[in-house]
């Protein structure tokens, strides 16, 4: 009679492969964690980078066409330049306001909505000064120390922490452009 000698995998092979398999998942989640963030990161400064470029070349329309409207046809470049003519803090506000409004619902926040007041859409008029701004592009109107004129600020923070004096570019997760709004 012929013995057949079976051919399998013993416990331990087994366990060593699950071992193996166990310690690759492992690294594999962490790495995904960290492009995970860095897109986040990459994703909140792209945000701010094409709302800064489009804000300002919204605005180098007036120049051409004072009639027209802009930030996708909220306001008219005359109604910024009767406001400018009045009050230039005003003027900022009024700016503000119809750009928001034009952006509404073109960028999304890359962490999600942080806070639910304001749902995911990534630009808004108003933050916080503190973690849960965090990658919320936000416009505030102001007007330039030394000359008074209108001017806006927009800024993104980018990771985590976003405590600091944005304005003094205090802290590096804070991005930042200055826009002036000429007439």
């Amino acid at each position: 009679m012929e013995t057949f000698k079976q051919k399998a995998f013993t416990l331990i092979e087994l366990l060593v492969v699950v071992a193996i398999i166990g310690i690759l998942a492992a690294v594999g989640v962490v790495a995904y964690n960290g492009y995970t963030s860095a897109a986040k990161v990459n994703a909140a400064k792209a945000n701010q980078k094409a709302v800064c470029k489009w804000t300002n070349a919204e605005l180098v329309k007036c120049d051409l066409d004072s009639s027209i409207s802009i930030f996708n046809g909220q306001i008219t470049c005359s109604t910024i330049a009767s406001k400018l003519s009045q009050n230039q803090q005003d003027a900022a506000n009024k700016v503000v306001s119809e750009l928001v409004k034009g952006l509404k619902d073109k960028f999304k926040n890359p962490y999600g909505a942080y806070d639910s007041s304001m749902g995911d859409n990534a630009v808004t008029a108003a933050g916080w000064g503190k973690d849960r701004d965090l990658g919320y592009t936000i416009i505030e109107p102001t007007t330039h120390p030394s000359t008074g004129k209108a001017r806006l600020n927009i800024h993104t923070c980018n990771k985590l922490s976003c405590i600091g004096q944005w304005w003094n570019n205090t802290n590096d997760n804070i991005e930042i452009c200055w826009i002036e709004v000429q007439p």
